[in-house]
C-alpha cells in the first residue's frame, strides 16, 4: 500500500506520471491507476489503496472535472480531511472543492523549481511528516544589509500560487466580514518577515532617524514585537527599509498576510482545525492585567517557516478597511478604493481568544491607533534577483 494516491483523468496520464516520480524522489510511496495488475479487480485494488493512503493528490482539468471517478476519489480523500487538490488546467473547481487551497500546477512540465510544486511537496511534507519541514542553511530566508549598519529582519520567501481566501459560513467564530469566500492568485513569490518586526528592528530605525522609540509598557524590548505603532508608523519603518537596502519594503496586503498565514491550510488555523493544538503555535488568551507580549519565535512555525502569525500581537496589513469582500481583488493586491479610513489587522494578540486568531479573522483601527498589542511585519516585493 501507498503513502499518496494521485486521482486523475486519463487524459492527464503524462502529468501524472511525472507527479508521482517527483513525490517519489521525495522517498514517498505513491500509487496511480496503471499499476493494477493483470487478473486484480480495478475496483477493489482502487478501495484497498484509498482506503490506506495517508494523502489523496488529484489533478484537476477540464477532463477531470467531468469525470465521475475522480470526483468520488477527491471526495473520498476530502472527507477524510487528507485531499491535497492541485491545479493543471484554468477550470472553475467542482462544487464542494472550492473552499480548498488549491496549489497552481498550471503550465508546470517537470520542472523541480515550480513554485506550484514547492507549495504542493511543502504541505505535504508537514501532513506526512508531521512537522514542519526542515530546510537547508539560508535556503529561502536572507537578511538585507542596511547602508548604515546592521540587518533589516530575517526574510522567507513566500512561493506563488492559489488560495481561498474567507472562511466557509460553518466555521466557528465566523463573522461576515470574513465572506464571501473567493480565490485569490498570487502570481509571483514574495519575501515576509519570519517573525512581527522587534523592539530590536524598530529601535534600530528610530537611533538612524532620530525619532522617539515606542513605549514598551515595562514588558522589555528586544526581541519581543515592537508595539504602540501606528499604521503610519509602519510605513514610515519600511520606507526607511526600502531606503537602506535598495529594495522595496512595504506591508503585506490582507490577501498576503492569509495566504501566508494559511501556508497552504485551507482549515481554521495553519495546522487544522483543531483549537487545541494552538497552543503549540500561538500566545493568545491571557487576561488583560497579567498577560503581555512574548519575544518572538518561541512557538511553532507554520509549514513555509513563519511564526507568530497566530497570536502575540495583530499586525497591521495595507488594505483599507471593507465590511466584506464583495468586489474584493483576486490578485493578491491591497484593497483600499472605495474603503474606509480605517486600515485592517490581522492574526489576534495575546489577550484575544482563540477565534480571533484564525486564518479568516480580520479586524480594523484607524491608522493613526497605537495600542500595546499592535505590530506589524514586512513585505519584500522582489526578494528574487
Amino acid at each position: 500500500m501507498s503513502d499518496i494516491f494521485i486521482c486523475y483523468s486519463r487524459t492527464d496520464s503524462t502529468l501524472a506520471s511525472t507527479l508521482a516520480e517527483r513525490l517519489r524522489a521525495e522517498g514517498w510511496p505513491v500509487f496511480i491507476d496503471v499499476q493494477t495488475q493483470v487478473g486484480k479487480r480495478y475496483d477493489d485494488v482502487i478501495e484497498a489503496e484509498l482506503d490506506s493512503a495517508r494523502a489523496v493528490v488529484v489533478l484537476w482539468s477540464v477532463a477531470s472535472r467531468k469525470s465521475h471517478d475522480v470526483k468520488d476519489e477527491a471526495k473520498f480523500g476530502r472527507d477524510k480531511n487528507i485531499l491535497f487538490p492541485a491545479l493543471i488546467e484554468s477550470i472553475t473547481l467542482p462544487l464542494g472543492f472550492g473552499h480548498l487551497q488549491t496549489a497552481d500546477l498550471i503550465g508546470w512540465a517537470g520542472e523541480p523549481d515550480h513554485p506550484g510544486l514547492a507549495q504542493l511537496l511543502e504541505s505535504l511534507r508537514l501532513h506526512l511528516q508531521g512537522a514542519v519541514p526542515s530546510r537547508r542553511p539560508n535556503e529561502h530566508i536572507f537578511r538585507d544589509k542596511l547602508k548604515t549598519g546592521g540587518e533589516g529582519p530575517p526574510m522567507v520567501v513566500i512561493p506563488a500560487g492559489r488560495f481561498v481566501m474567507g472562511s466557509p459560513p460553518d466555521e466557528p467564530g465566523r463573522s461576515d466580514s470574513e465572506g464571501p469566500q473567493h480565490e485569490v492568485r498570487i502570481a509571483k513569490p514574495f519575501a515576509l518577515g519570519v517573525y512581527a518586526v522587534t523592539f530590536d528592528d524598530y529601535d534600530r530605525y528610530c537611533d538612524r532617524t532620530k525619532l522617539a522609540k515606542p513605549e514598551d509598557r515595562g514588558w522589555g524590548r528586544g526581541n519581543r514585537p515592537v508595539i504602540n505603532v501606528s499604521w503610519d508608523d509602519a510605513r514610515g519603518y519600511c520606507s526607511w527599509l526600502s531606503e537602506q537596502t535598495g529594495r522595496t519594503y512595504r506591508l503585506p496586503s490582507e490577501a498576503e498576510w492569509e495566504y501566508a498565514c494559511r501556508a497552504g491550510s485551507g482549515a481554521a488555523y495553519c495546522f487544522g482545525d483543531d483549537e487545541k493544538q494552538l497552543r503549540d503555535y500561538a500566545w493568545y488568551g491571557e487576561d488583560w492585567q497579567k498577560g503581555s507580549t512574548h519575544p518572538v519565535g518561541e512557538k511553532k512555525a507554520n509549514a513555509w517557516g513563519l511564526h507568530d502569525l497566530h497570536g502575540n500581537v495583530w499586525e497591521w496589513c495595507q488594505d483599507a478597511w471593507h465590511d466584506n469582500y464583495g468586489g474584493a481583488p483576486t490578485d493578491g493586491s491591497a484593497w483600499e478604493a472605495g474603503g474606509s479610513v480605517a486600515r485592517v489587522v490581522r492574526g489576534g494578540s495575546w489577550d484575544n481568544g482563540p477565534a480571533f486568531a484564525r486564518s479568516a479573522y480580520r479586524f480594523n483601527l484607524a491608522p493613526g491607533s497605537r495600542v500595546v498589542n499592535i505590530g506589524f511585519r514586512v513585505v519584500c516585493s522582489s526578494p528574487i534577483e
